[in-house]
């Protein structure tokens, strides 16, 4: 019993930095209706921009900061040049998640070729534990815990005073509609991949401090993601938390009990079977409505 506690509370932390990325890989997909792949790509570009300037400045402010602006101003432009043109010529889904594929080839081949395929990991002070009984939690998990909750609660209290649940619900529901009640559909887009993409990076540094970042380590937590999308099918951030963790504790849970190798492929087969039992599947214009 021990144990499974053990296994419950570590995957607690790590459900809540997967529903970080899920929280931004869902709202994209709503709202855009872009199968958003190159997201595993900006989440690597977040963790190694902070990497890269915390070797230079030592200084975590300005490395986070550095981290978000790259963040930032890379989704923009991959908004502006590539998915935005598409969603202006109506382009179907797979279209758009080829697209986002070969973003994200485009984007992991370019930090491989600055920095090296090699794992990087920040040496910090952030060492020690704190054992509550028999239990154990170190102190890097628990920041990550605080700050992905903070970081939560941020955006909702976003979604709260700027009253755009409402808005971003009529977009996801028929951008053409929207645009007619007079909603600026292109700033809405902007603003969710904006701030997708920085939920997504504050878990890729975060996930940093503890096991470091490569190239491809985004691709991984994306596809867990995704399978949270899927599952939830709806803008709600408290069932993503509550499906992020309850999958971070099954695939913990196998990993200790089974194997390793088994952690990814009960993630996938869950994927299968979702996608068996609804049959929209992912690439499909039923996961959303149609726009017309």
């Amino acid at each position: 019993m021990e144990i499974v506690i053990l296994i419950v509370l570590n995957s607690v932390v790590s459900g809540l930095l997967l529903s970080l990325v899920a929280i931004g890989f869902s709202y994209i997909f709503n709202i855009t209706g872009v199968f958003h792949l190159s997201h595993a790509g900006v989440y690597v570009s977040g963790a190694y921009a902070c990497w890269w300037m915390f070797m230079k400045t030592n200084n975590w402010f300005i490395a986070i900061s550095f981290a978000f602006a790259v963040v930032v101003i890379l989704i923009y432009f991959i908004e502006k040049i590539v998915y935005s043109p598409l969603n202006k010529q109506k382009s179907n889904q797979s279209i758009s998640l080829i697209a986002s594929m070969g973003l994200y080839v485009v984007i992991i081949n370019i930090l491989a070729l600055l920095f090296g395929n090699e794992n990087k990991l920040i040496e910090n002070s952030i060492s020690g534990s704190f054992q509550f009984g028999n239990f154990i939690l170190t102190k890097i998990q628990l920041i990550q815990a605080i700050i992905a909750v903070l970081a939560t609660a941020t955006f909702l209290i976003y979604l709260k005073l700027s009253k755009s649940n409402l808005t971003l619900q009529a977009i996801a529901d028929n951008e053409t509609i929207s645009k007619v009640f007079g909603i600026n559909t292109e700033i809405e887009r902007i603003k969710i991949f904006i701030i997708g993409s920085v939920l997504a990076s504050i878990a890729a540094i975060l996930a940093m401090l503890e096991v470091g970042i490569d190239p491809y380590s985004g691709m991984s937590i994306t596809l867990t993601a995704t399978v949270v999308t899927i599952l939830v099918s709806r803008m709600n951030v408290l069932l993503i938390i509550l499906f992020s963790i309850a999958l971070t504790i099954l695939q913990s849970i196998i990993e200790w009990f089974l194997n390793a190798q088994w952690k990814e492929g009960i993630t996938f087969f869950i994927l299968l079977l979702v996608i068996l039992f609804k049959t929209e599947g992912i690439v499909s214009y039923n996961l959303r409505k149609d726009r017309t």
